[in-house]
């Protein structure tokens, strides 16, 4: 019996071998690996898939850890740098303003994860009622805090059978088990201590999701346990809400498929916005590095 190999498909090592062997960088063809955009000593950025808008990144560690929360003490102001320098970047060239969320300990790419922070812009000036109104939007499509219906002495626990039962079925007819959350229901971890208020939470083998605005009454961090790409999706409802590029590209997906998610990274790449974001981070991030350089910060694109 042969053991299935399961790819690492955040490898440092792998996203370095192959950047350097690319003669025109960054490269007209996006592949898995080709997407590095810079590095420091302990983390990389690179161009991220399912790039909806441009300006879509993540910062990955180059340690094989599964969360954010695991990094060294000393690593700390490292990572608050890049976030720093990489947000200015994104936010000057787009005009906007910058998301930033971390599944923690999802195990979600392919069994072996690595930890990575996603950072993605959005409209900027939305008032906080929206951000919120977009958030608890992706709470009940995905029936948070929900774990079953009964209907008829039967018990469902898959999401698309709870959905559709509550879609179709009069209310008092079924017996709901748990309870909808909401945005106030999911803010229980101290978010301005991220990453390691989140520790204690690890240690014991739960899950976290971090999502941060430039608002402290529209982030959250939280220990409930929800599916993978929760910031993906909220951050598509507020750009499908405020963006009317979005709100034509959802109404153009969606007529030649009602079922696509197109917030979600295995359905949609959008390799044209990556291949963009990388061009335009060239000679912003080329000026950190020839001016304010610190923690053997590396700019792997070129002209």
């Amino acid at each position: 019996m042969t053991s299935k190999i399961v790819q690492d498909v955040l490898s440092w090592d792998k996203f370095s071998e192959v950047t350097k062997n690319e003669k025109i960088y960054p490269p007209k063809k996006i592949d898995l690996f080709n997407r590095l955009i810079a590095s420091t000593e302990n983390f990389f950025v690179i161009g991220a898939i399912g790039a909806f808008v441009p300006g879509y990144t993540m910062i990955v560690t180059k340690k094989l850890i599964p969360s954010l929360a695991l990094i060294e003490d000393d690593q700390r102001n490292e990572l608050d740098w890049l976030i720093k320098i990489l947000s200015k970047s994104i936010s000057d060239i787009y005009g906007k303003e910058i998301t930033m969320f971390e599944h923690g300990m999802c195990a979600c790419i392919g069994g072996l994860d690595r930890a990575h922070l996603h950072m993605m812009p959005i409209t900027k000036g939305l008032g906080d009622d929206k951000i919120i109104n977009c958030i608890n939007r992706a709470l009940v499509r995905r029936r948070a805090g929900i774990s079953s219906v009964e209907v008829d002495g039967y018990k469902f626990e898959n999401i698309h059978d709870i959905t559709e039962i509550m879609n179709g079925s009069e209310e008092g007819s079924y017996k709901i088990n748990g309870k909808q959350l909401h945005y106030p229901d999911i803010k229980n971890l101290d978010v301005d201590d991220w990453p390691f208020s989140t520790r204690p939470v690890v240690l014991k083998g739960g899950h976290y999701v971090l999502f941060k605005t430039s608002s402290s009454t529209t982030s959250f961090l939280t220990n409930k346990n929800f599916n993978t790409q929760l910031g993906r999706e909220i951050v598509y409802e507020i750009e499908k809400e405020n963006n009317p590029a979005i709100s034509e590209l959802n109404e153009k997906i969606l007529k030649k498929n009602s079922y696509a998610n197109v917030w979600k990274w295995q359905e949609f790449s959008f390799k044209e916005n990556i291949y963009s974001t990388m061009n335009e981070l060239i000679d912003p991030l080329k000026e950190v590095f020839e001016k304010n350089n610190e923690f053997n910060f590396q700019v792997s694109l070129r002209r």
